[in-house]
């Protein structure tokens, strides 16, 4: 192992936005972005899970297998509109416009 090796990196710590998180809700500070793993107020230390399936809440947009998946900051959801959002994952699982959730891999891709 490297001497200068830190952590894994599947999680880290940071510090919970405005109006804190609850446990399971997507965070981004900045260019980093995750699911929150316990429940903070705001300014206090969250860990955040950067890999992994989960399942969101989504805007009435369709989206299929394997599409970009973009966080809706203002309505706190997944959506399949890139402008004015930011792409967190791909979709695993094809999701209809009837459906409210659908379940996203994050993929490192914040941008």
């Amino acid at each position: 192992m490297a001497e200068n090796y830190a952590q894994e990196g599947d999680a880290i710590i940071v510090p919970s936005p405005a109006g804190g998180v609850k446990r399971g809700e997507f965070v981004l500070v900045g260019k980093l972005g995750g699911v929150a793993v316990h429940a903070a107020d705001e300014g206090e230390e969250v860990e955040i899970a950067l890999e992994g399936c989960f399942d969101f809440p989504k805007t009435s947009d369709a989206l299929s297998l394997g599409a970009p998946a973009y966080w809706d900051a203002g309505a706190k959801k997944i959506t399949a509109t890139a402008q004015g959002n930011t792409r967190i994952g791909v979709a695993i699982g094809a999701a209809s416009s009837e459906s409210e959730e659908v379940r996203v891999r994050l993929d490192g891709h914040i941008s």
